[in-house]
């Protein structure tokens, strides 16, 4: 089966790579970088080194130790508090954005990845194989197991209709939790070794890159129906861009990116990236993509209008995370291996090591 055979070559690369890569590659979907609009600081995750470095909107940097193998991290908008997952001791440290020091330790057990609802107020923390993800009441501090059947390595909320989505690794089904009553249902999908998902809150269409298969699968979530598209090869992370509908999936075996346009349900564009990209993210304001190349230790600058590639930005050793800041017009990157910060200027497209 070629689909299979692709999946199977990316991976057997990606261990010839050596050890030191394997830490890097693909795992599960990092959310490792996040940015606050409100006072342009940046937080990046270093799991190896169990700190989670804040860039200011000055250029200085804080690091502050959290706990083993953080990974994940979330931003509440509306407090500004930074949720850091430590799969090490499995807790959750919650970031003040003030003082920049952790101001209370939540229990997360076996958890992964994390997910807020801004609106109620809960968070959700996938788990590790073989358990339940859960929820915590940021009001009162109090973890509920949810028993939905699966862990979830992909993760996504949709904040208007208080719906958590969870697909695990060896799932064929999408799991779909009611907020209110943390109920689950399931609904049938194509594929298996899924890692992430990128929900549109415009259109309310969910999107699972299936590498198994070179496809995406489109959940339509008002009306619970799935359809797929198909990309290059070895399909792993995905994001869309809310001004212009457009959908751009990291296609990490063929080292390119896949332009889908939202409203046609179609791809409309393959755009070459560097070696083995990893993650993305769009500044909409700008309507610029912006795709790491892990393996290659650089950041392709994508132009959203045309779809070609106008600037590669070198970064530090292993970059794996990334996150936009809109407003300032910058990009920040954590490299695992060189354990810095790069920060890309927008408008120049140059890059400074924090």
């Amino acid at each position: 089966m070629p689909h299979r055979s692709a999946l199977a070559v990316a991976l057997i690369a990606l261990a010839a790579a050596g050890a030191a890569w394997a830490e890097v590659g693909v795992t599960d979907g990092p959310k490792g970088v996040v940015v606050n609009p409100r006072n342009g600081k940046a937080y990046a995750a270093f799991p190896d080194l169990g700190v989670v470095k804040i860039v200011g909107r000055d250029g200085g940097v804080t690091t502050l130790a959290t706990g083993a193998n953080v990974k994940s991290l979330t931003l509440n908008p509306k407090t500004g508090q930074v949720y850091a997952m430590n799969r090490g001791p499995g807790t959750i440290s919650v970031i003040d954005p003030v003082s920049d020091l952790v101001t209370a330790t939540l229990p997360a057990g076996r958890g992964s990845l994390t997910a807020l609802n801004p609106a109620t107020g809960r968070l959700y923390v996938s788990a590790s194989t073989g358990t339940d993800p859960s929820v915590i009441d940021l009001a009162t501090g109090q973890s509920t197991v949810i028993h939905a059947g699966t862990e979830g390595n992909a993760l996504s909320v949709n904040v208007r209709a208080n719906k958590i989505y969870f697909v695990g690794y060896e799932d064929d089904f999408l799991t779909i939790v009611d907020g209110a009553t943390h109920r689950p249902t399931r609904l049938k999908v194509p594929g298996a070794h899924q890692w992430e998902s990128a929900l549109s809150e415009r259109t309310g269409m969910l999107y699972v890159p299936s590498p198994n298969d070179n496809d995406l699968t489109v959940i339509d979530t008002a009306r619970d129906t799935v359809s797929t598209i198909g990309t290059g090869e070895v399909p792993m992370a995905v994001a869309v861009n809310e001004a212009t509908n457009r959908v751009y999936v990291v296609n990490y075996g063929s080292s390119d990116v896949t332009v889908i346009d939202g409203a046609a349900h179609r791809a409309i564009a393959t755009i070459p990236v560097g070696l083995w990209p990893q993650q993305i993210a769009i500044n909409a304001r700008t309507n610029t993509v912006y795709v790491v190349n892990t393996h290659a230790d650089s950041v392709s600058v994508i132009d959203g209008k045309t779809n070609r590639v106008k600037a590669t930005v070198p970064t530090g050793r292993g970059p794996w995370a990334l996150a936009v800041a809109a407003a300032d017009d910058r990009v920040y990157v954590a490299n695992r291996l060189s354990d810095q910060v790069t920060v890309i200027d927008g408008r120049t497209n140059r890059a400074t090591a924090r």
